[in-house]
């Protein structure tokens, strides 16, 4: 009876253990990385309200959807009063097609056009996202 009782409470123990620590693992693979890729600030000959804005790419999470044959990076285009780790601003979630296999360089050679409408992100592949101004403005 004693013997049972130990046995109960190491298996529970052994249990226990592995889901804390395949929860630690699941948390470590998913969080995402928060680091900016790119950064471009707007031109001083563009005044929207006072306020210098800043339009980033940064890493998100990874994308588990292709899972097992291909797990990838999310980014996140960013764009706010924050230059190096965006806190509080416009975001939205941005597929990126590399021509080649380093992302980040693909990203670098983006171009960021501002204009007192907003401003728009092209890149390498033919894309163009335009972002107003009222988007990012204002403390959003």
């Amino acid at each position: 009876m004693k013997r049972t009782s130990y046995l109960i409470a190491g298996l529970t123990s052994v249990v226990l253990i592995s889901c804390m620590l395949t929860l630690l693992g699941l948390y470590t693979l998913t969080r995402p990385s928060h680091r900016v890729i790119h950064t471009w600030k707007q031109p001083d000959d563009i005044p929207y309200d006072g306020a210098t804005y800043y339009l980033s790419i940064v890493e998100a999470d990874l994308d588990w959807r292709g899972f097992p044959v291909h797990v990838s990076r999310r980014y996140y285009i960013y764009v706010g009063r924050d230059s190096d780790t965006p806190v509080y601003g416009h975001t939205l979630d941005f597929s990126f097609f590399p021509f080649s296999e380093d992302i980040d360089t693909h990203i670098q050679q983006s171009a960021v056009l501002w204009s007192a409408d907003g401003v728009t992100l092209e890149t390498l592949s033919g894309h163009r996202l335009f972002i107003p101004q009222r988007m990012f403005t204002g403390g959003r």
